[in-house]
C-alpha cells in the first residue's frame, strides 16, 4: 500500500510530493495529462514563491522584472520598482516538467489517468478508483486545480469561487525591454496583464466579476491597441480558485491544496506561492500524523493558519481595489505606499508582513 496519493502534478502537488519523499514516504502522483503539457498560467513567480522551492529553478526562468508599470483607468501610469526582482517569469509547462522530474529523481511515481471515478475512505486507508485501476493509500492530497474532482468527491460543502482568466502569447518584435504591467483600464472589475518573457510577451485578462465568458476578441483588440498587428497564439482560458481563507480544507485522510482548496489570492490572482505553501504544509501534516496513525487535518489547519490570514487580507484588498479603483490606485501611486510595497515584495514578504508588520 502507498503512503500518499497526490492527484494533480502542478506546483502544489509536486511541492507536497518532494517533501514527503524527503521524509521517506512513498508517493504516487496522478495527472490526466502527459508531461510536458501546455498549462494555462501567466507564469509569474514572486520572490516569496521563489524562496519556497526546495531546488534551483533558475534554468526555467525566462526573465527577472525589477519594475512593474501600473496603468490606472483614470490618471497617469506609474512604476513600482526595486533594485531586486519583483517577479520572475517562467513558462508553466517548463516549470511543471522540471518539478515533476525532480520528484521522480527523488523516487516518486507518476501515472497518467483518464478519470477519477470515486474516492472511498476506509478505517485505515483510502481507495481511489480510476477508469482502469484501484489504488490504495494511507493519505490523499487533492492538488487538481480550481475544478477539483477531489474536492467534489470528498469536500462537498467546501465552496471555492472560480475567477476567470484568459491569456495568450504574442511575438516580441522589438528587442528593447518591455515592462511587466498591470493595466486597470479593463471595463468592470479586473485588469489586463503584460508579462515579458524574452522572445515573446504573455498578455491576458483577469476578472472577479464572476462572468466566465471572457472573449478572445477583447484580448485581440487589446493586443492590437498596445502592440500593433501581432496575432495571438496559445490562447487559453482557465479559472483561478479563490475563497480558501474562509475554510480549512482537511477532512479525514484527505487534504486539499492550491487552487483545489481555493488558495489563489483574489487581488491579482497569484496562485503559485499559495500552491507551494499549502502543498508543503500538507506534507508536513501527513508526516507528523503518519507515525501516530492519526488524521492530519488538525496539523494542517495549524500549519496554514497564517497563510489563510494573508488570503483574507488579499480578499479585503480586492474588495477595496475593485470597488474603488480610482481612489485605490491613486493612493498606491504615492511613493510612500508603493515604495514600501515594492521593498517588501522584493524581500519576499507576504501582504500581512508588509502592511501589518508580521
Amino acid at each position: 500500500m502507498l503512503d500518499v496519493v497526490i492527484i494533480g502534478a502542478g506546483p502544489a502537488g509536486t511541492a507536497a510530493a518532494f517533501d514527503l519523499l524527503s521524509r521517506g514516504l512513498s508517493v504516487l502522483l496522478l495527472d490526466k495529462h502527459v508531461f510536458p503539457r501546455k498549462k494555462a498560467c501567466a507564469g509569474g513567480i514572486t520572490p516569496k514563491a521563489m524562496a519556497l522551492f526546495r531546488y534551483d529553478i533558475s534554468s526555467v526562468l525566462r526573465q527577472a522584472c525589477r519594475s512593474i508599470r501600473i496603468r490606472p483607468r483614470f490618471g497617469q501610469p506609474f512604476l513600482i520598482q526595486d533594485e531586486n526582482p519583483l517577479c520572475h517569469m517562467t513558462q508553466r509547462w517548463e516549470l511543471d516538467l522540471f518539478s515533476l522530474n525532480r520528484v521522480q529523481e527523488k523516487g516518486g511515481q507518476f501515472q497518467v489517468v483518464k478519470k477519477i471515478i470515486s474516492i472511498e475512505e476506509k478505517d485505515l486507508h483510502l481507495e481511489v478508483r480510476t477508469s482502469d485501476q484501484l489504488i490504495k493509500s494511507r493519505y490523499l492530497i487533492g492538488a487538481d486545480g480550481a475544478n477539483s474532482i477531489v474536492r467534489r468527491l470528498t469536500h462537498p460543502f467546501c465552496r471555492v469561487n472560480r475567477y476567470p482568466a484568459l491569456e495568450a502569447d504574442i511575438r516580441a518584435d522589438h528587442p528593447g525591454p518591455h515592462f511587466m504591467e498591470f493595466d486597470f483600464s479593463l471595463p468592470g472589475k479586473g485588469y489586463y496583464w503584460i508579462f515579458p518573457k524574452g522572445d515573446h510577451i504573455n498578455i491576458g485578462i483577469y476578472s472577479i466579476a464572476g462572468n466566465p465568458a471572457l472573449k478572445q476578441r477583447q484580448l485581440a483588440e487589446y493586443a492590437q491597441n498596445r502592440f500593433g498587428s501581432n496575432p495571438l497564439s496559445a490562447v487559453k482560458g482557465y479559472p483561478i480558485g479563490v475563497g480558501g481563507y474562509a475554510h480549512c480544507p482537511g477532512k479525514g485522510r484527505v487534504l486539499l491544496v492550491g487552487d483545489a482548496a481555493g488558495f489563489g489570492e483574489s487581488l491579482l490572482g497569484e496562485g503559485i506561492y499559495f500552491a507551494l505553501k499549502s502543498g508543503q504544509a500538507a506534507a508536513h501534516a501527513i508526516v507528523s500524523s503518519h507515525g501516530a496513525n492519526t488524521f492530519p487535518g488538525s496539523a494542517y489547519a495549524r500549519k496554514i493558519k497564517t497563510m489563510r490570514g494573508d488570503l483574507g487580507l488579499y480578499h479585503l484588498g480586492s474588495r477595496c481595489l475593485y470597488s474603488f479603483p480610482r481612489a485605490s490606485l491613486k493612493l498606491l501611486s504615492y511613493p510612500f505606499f508603493h515604495e514600501k510595497f515594492a521593498k517588501g515584495y522584493a524581500d519576499g514578504k507576504t501582504l500581512g508582513q508588509i502592511f501589518l508588520g508580521r
